[in-house]
C-alpha cells in the first residue's frame, strides 16, 4: 500500500470507493481507464519517510525539486539581507514540505509582503542557536496549493514534515548570511534529506 499524504488521504479513499460503487454497478469493462488515473493519482501523493542526516547543523531540502538559483538578497519578512536558496518544485511530486533544520515555529504568514493581492505560506523557524530560517511559498497561480501542518510555537525536528504543497511550487528559503551554502545551482534535491547548507557559528 502506497503512504498517501494525510492531506488528502479522506478525498482520495472517497473516489476509491466512489468508482468501486460505479464498478459494481455497471460492470469493469468501462472502469480501467478511470482506475489507471487513479492509481497515478496515488502515486503522485505519496508520502515516503526520509533519511534525515545526522548533522545537527546542516540545513536540508525542504522540498523534492530542483536549485534554481542562489542569491544574496532582502528578505521581506526579517527585514533583513540574507542568504536566499531558490527551489522548484518536482511536477511528479512528493508534494509533502519537510523542515529545513530543527527549531521553534515562530511566525506564520498567509500573504505576500511585497504584494499583498497574491496569497504566500511562509514559515519561520528559529534554531536553539537562534539562527531564524524562513520558508517562503510562492502560491500566485490558481494551480499551486499550500497548507502547513504547524502552528505558532510548536516545536520542529530536522527533516520533519510540516506541511504539504502542489502543484509544481516555488520556494524561497532565506538563510542568515553567515550560513554556508553547500548546494549549486542545477542541483536536485530530495527533502528532508539532501543538505542544501549549515549554520557556522
Amino acid at each position: 500500500m502506497i503512504p498517501i499524504a494525510r492531506e488528502v488521504r479522506g478525498l482520495l479513499i472517497a473516489i476509491g470507493v466512489i468508482l468501486a460503487l460505479i464498478q459494481y454497478r455497471y460492470g469493469p469493462s468501462l472502469m480501467w481507464l478511470a482506475w489507471l488515473v487513479y492509481i497515478v493519482i496515488l502515486f503522485l501523493f505519496r508520502d515516503f519517510s526520509r533519511v534525515v542526516p545526522s548533522q545537527p547543523l546542516a540545513i536540508v531540502s525542504p522540498l523534492d525539486g530542483k536549485v534554481i538559483n542562489i542569491e544574496e538578497a532582502y528578505d521581506p519578512y526579517l527585514k533583513r539581507v540574507s542568504q536566499c536558496i531558490h527551489l522548484k518544485q518536482r511536477a511528479l511530486g512528493e508534494y509533502n514540505i519537510h523542515s529545513p533544520c530543527e527549531g521553534k515555529v515562530e511566525n506564520l504568514w498567509v500573504i505576500s509582503p511585497t504584494e499583498p493581492v497574491y496569497s504566500q505560506l511562509a514559515l519561520l523557524i528559529q534554531t536553539d542557536e537562534e539562527d531564524d530560517v524562513v520558508i517562503a511559498a510562492n502560491l500566485q497561480s490558481i494551480f499551486r496549493h499550500a497548507t502547513c501542518s504547524m502552528s505558532v510555537g510548536e516545536k520542529l525536528g530536522q527533516g520533519q514534515r510540516c506541511g504539504f504543497m502542489a502543484f509544481s511550487c516555488q520556494i524561497v528559503l532565506y538563510l542568515p548570511t553567515s550560513a554556508h551554502i553547500t548546494i549549486k545551482a542545477g542541483q536536485s534535491v530530495r527533502a528532508g534529506s539532501d543538505k542544501l547548507a549549515e549554520f557556522v557559528h
